[in-house]
């Protein structure tokens, strides 16, 4: 009895141990400046990842702490409807990444350029230039 127990308790590590990893992203800045920000991002969609933390959420621990678009998603969502679905659904964002590839088979740098982001949202009425 000791023996089949110890026996499901290393199948079940080993079945553990070899899942599949989830599509959920961490992020982790490698470089940024006024221009533009470099992000390591796990998960299935780096690309998309980048932008939507860009937009909506701001990155941690770089010059992007507060999000883009100030107001909540939701709002601005609604008040955008042709915009956030050409943007997000017609992959429009894929415009403002300066470069993405594979670091390892989980991880991607992503590199986005802000002041093209931020133009584009500006120029679309999005969000408003600062001081205007």
């Amino acid at each position: 009895m000791k023996d089949f127990r110890i026996l499901f308790v290393g199948l079940f590590l080993l079945l553990i141990s070899c899942a599949k990893r989830t599509g959920v992203s961490s992020l982790q800045v490698v470089e940024y400046s006024d221009d533009f920000i470099s992000m390591d991002i796990t998960g299935n969609v780096p690309e998309y990842t980048a932008i939507y933390q860009l937009l909506f959420r701001g990155i941690p621990n770089s010059n992007q702490t507060s999000p883009v678009i100030s107001t909540s998603e939701e709002e601005v969502w609604r008040k955008n409807p042709a915009y956030f679905e050409e943007f997000f659904n017609k992959n429009r964002y894929k415009t403002f990444i300066i470069s993405s590839f594979k670091n390892d088979k989980y991880s991607s740098r992503v590199s986005v350029n802000l002041k093209a982001l931020e133009a584009d949202l500006e120029h679309h009425s999005i969000i408003r230039k600062f001081g205007y």
